[in-house]
């Protein structure tokens, strides 16, 4: 009884504190809003791999993150003064 007379009150603050924080919005409608996504990949995937797709995908995201990263580089470069 005098355990839960000295907890009753850090729980009611407990409870206060974690009552600030904002809800978290739910996405109870957002597999609904994917289904024809998935419906037409699953189509397409009848006809073309989607596992060389995305491996295909991953190759150009490679790459272009390479080359955006070589320019970003020689742009470095540039500002130094006297180096080509």
């Amino acid at each position: 009884m005098i355990l839960q007379f000295l907890c009753e009150p850090l729980i009611v603050l407990a409870e206060f504190l974690i009552g600030l924080f904002p809800a978290f919005p739910r996405f109870d409608s957002l597999a609904t809003a994917l289904d024809p996504i998935a419906y037409l990949i699953r189509f397409l995937d009848l006809f073309i791999s989607m596992q060389t797709v995305s491996r295909c995908l991953l190759v150009i995201l490679i790459v272009y993150n390479i080359k955006f990263g070589w320019s970003i580089l020689m742009w470095i470069l540039r500002k130094i003064p006297g180096v080509s």
